[in-house]
């Protein structure tokens, strides 16, 4: 039996903080659009492959103007104040809580989630709030579809379309075929990250 595939995640932050930026970061994703839509098609399938750190299930995005860098400092400074900042005084600090996670705000109003991290220099693991400021809470795979169908039609210059939609469904997402209605959140979605990035669409 083959072993199970393991998705490694790269932080869009510097450590120790661990930030998911395909599930977690708005302008994180919108600076991917604007770097696949400009490659051949022949890496298709490596940008496919990215959109697997997704996962299958909900999860929240920051949809607000500070990048991931900005986010890890002010986080950081706070973590600092705190003194709860080094490692083992920070893994005190997440242990301290009865549900392993403490919440902390920045400068723009949002909310961000602190966790153990999985790795040893990226011990800070980091998401948005599920109900703060700047979040917005997104399904795994219908993200995954309007991305991979928004990149490879631009690869291909042409648009986005219900066939090209389901074609990356079944043949690269390994998904099942979608009707019209419940491709219309789907397509707004795709229209709205597009607009964002200001990629044809």
């Amino acid at each position: 039996m083959a072993a199970p595939t393991v998705i490694k995640v790269v932080s869009c932050a510097e450590a120790p903080f661990m930030l998911n930026g395909w599930k977690h970061h708005m302008g994180f994703l919108v600076s991917q659009i604007r770097k696949w839509t400009a490659k051949p098609e022949q890496l298709y399938p490596l940008f496919v492959a990215k959109l697997k750190v997704l996962g299958d299930s909900l999860f929240d995005i920051y949809t607000g103007k500070l990048d991931p860098g900005q986010v890890a400092a002010e986080l950081r400074t706070t973590l600092q104040g705190f003194h709860v900042f080094e490692k083992e005084a920070y893994s005190r600090w997440i242990d301290s809580s009865s549900q392993l996670f403490w919440q902390l705000s920045i400068s723009d109003g949002s909310e961000w989630t602190m966790r153990h991290g999985d790795a040893e220099e990226f011990y800070i693991h980091i998401h948005p709030a599920r109900h703060g400021l700047h979040t917005e809470r997104l399904k795994a795979n219908q993200l995954r579809t309007a991305l991979a169908t928004l990149i490879l039609a631009n690869m291909r210059g042409e648009q986005p379309s219900m066939p090209l939609l389901n074609h990356v469904r079944q043949d690269f997402l390994g998904l099942s075929r979608v009707t019209k209605p419940m491709a219309r959140e789907i397509f707004t979605l795709m229209n709205g990250m597009a607009k964002i990035a200001d990629v044809p669409h």
